[in-house]
Order: structure tokens, then sequence, then C-alpha cells
């Protein structure tokens, strides 16, 4: 399996996510999703500090080519995942009922499909943006694997610890599951991720699996002491 992960995708692509992040904030503020608008803020630091200032700046395992400056591309990069991935999984969490549950998960994957999509159908500015990831270096896959069993272990304790339950287990890692395959499904169907002809339904798998999962029970623990400290 390549180490190479690669995106390439014309400019409007960035033009049609804004436009998708307009529309989940703003549905986000309605709702009155408070707490999920918070740590989507939280989520988009934490890109900057690990995609942009480690990978990109410090170790050099990202590459990004295209007509924008760096600093205003990470901006967008960082903000577009951090922000709306933090944000469904608080959502996720509350769990305020079941139909608000599809209702995002709905929004989440049509709303990220449909900007690639709208790219390639709409060509509005086709200058080519091209960015990519070297997982092999510095071990990140085997770093990234390691701490998703790591989270994975911290789960089971607290289920032994009966502190949740297994169904409250099973659900939290479908939701880190869901999280990173909404990404690799609109990546898959826009093609954007089959221009490196490096593409393979075991990678697919592996990052649904691995990407987000390695920080998914972590984040469900700092959200549940937060949330019993503002009760």
């Amino acid at each position: 399996m390549s180490h190479i992960v690669t995106r390439t995708f014309g400019a409007d692509f960035i033009y049609f996510d804004l436009v998708f992040l307009v529309i989940w904030i703003t549905i986000l503020v309605r709702k009155r999703h408070f707490s999920a608008i918070r740590w989507g803020i939280a989520g988009w630091i934490i890109y900057i500090l690990i995609d942009y200032l480690l990978w990109y700046r410090i170790m050099g395992s990202r590459h990004y080519s295209g007509s924008l400056y760096p600093e205003l591309f990470f901006a967008w990069f960082c903000f577009s995942p951090g922000f709306v991935q933090f944000s469904y999984v608080i959502v996720m969490f509350e769990k305020r009922s079941n139909r608000e549950i599809l209702f995002w998960t709905f929004l989440f994957y049509c709303g990220w499909t449909m900007v690639g999509l709208l790219s390639q159908w709409l060509p509005l500015d086709d200058t080519l943006i091209r960015v990519s990831r070297d997982m092999g270096q510095g071990n990140q896959r085997w770093i990234m694997g390691g701490l998703a069993v790591l989270n994975l272990l911290a789960g089971i304790i607290m289920v032994y610890m009966e502190k949740i339950s297994w169904k409250d287990l099973l659900y939290i890692f479908l939701v880190g599951t869901l999280v990173e395959f909404a990404l690799e499904f609109s990546l898959l169907v826009s093609g954007i991720r089959l221009e490196q002809g490096q593409w393979s339904p075991g990678m697919m798998i592996v990052n649904a699996l691995v990407e987000f999962n390695c920080g998914i029970f972590i984040m469900f623990l700092i959200w549940g002491f937060l949330k019993k400290k503002t009760l």
C-alpha cells in the first residue's frame, strides 16, 4: 500500500466548499449547537497545529502546490475538515434525537460530496491545486494506528469500570469512522482521490478506521468532563 496520499482539484472546489461551510455554520447557529461551534473552532486550531505547523512546516511530510499563498490555503484546508468534523462529532455525542442524527449525517455526507461534484460539473476555475502527505515519513501511519488502538483500549477499560456500555463504545467508534469515511467517500466520488493513480479500497478502509479514531475516545472523555462542569 502506498504511503503517499494525494488530492488534486480545481480552485473552484474551495469556492463551493466555502458555500457549504456557510450553510453548515448557519444551521448550527439556528439549531443552537453552540458547543459544537466551540469544538469546531478548537478542531480548526488542532488541524493547524498538526497539518500546517507539524507536517508542512516542521516535518515537510505535507506537500502543497497551487496559486494561493500557503498560509491562506492552509487556513481554509485546516478549517474545512477541522471545523466540520469536530462539530459533527459533538452533535453526534449530544444525540438530541434520532432525527437530528440522521439530518446531520445526511447533510455532512451530501454536502461534502456535492462540493466535489459541483467542482467537476461547473468548472468556474480549473486552476490546479495539489496537496499530498507522505504517511510513511515519521512513521505517521503506525503512530496513528497505535493511537487508535490506545483509544479503543481506553474505551474497553471504561466499559469494564462500568462508566460506559459496550453499546456506547461501539457508537463512539462508529461516529469516528463515519467522520473520516465522509471525507474519503466525497473525494472518491468526485474523482479527486483517483487523480493520484494510487487509490485503493484498502487505503480508504484503513483511513476511515484509523484517522479520526486515533483521538475519538479522548475527545469523548473531554467532552463528557466539560459537559459535567457546565451542569
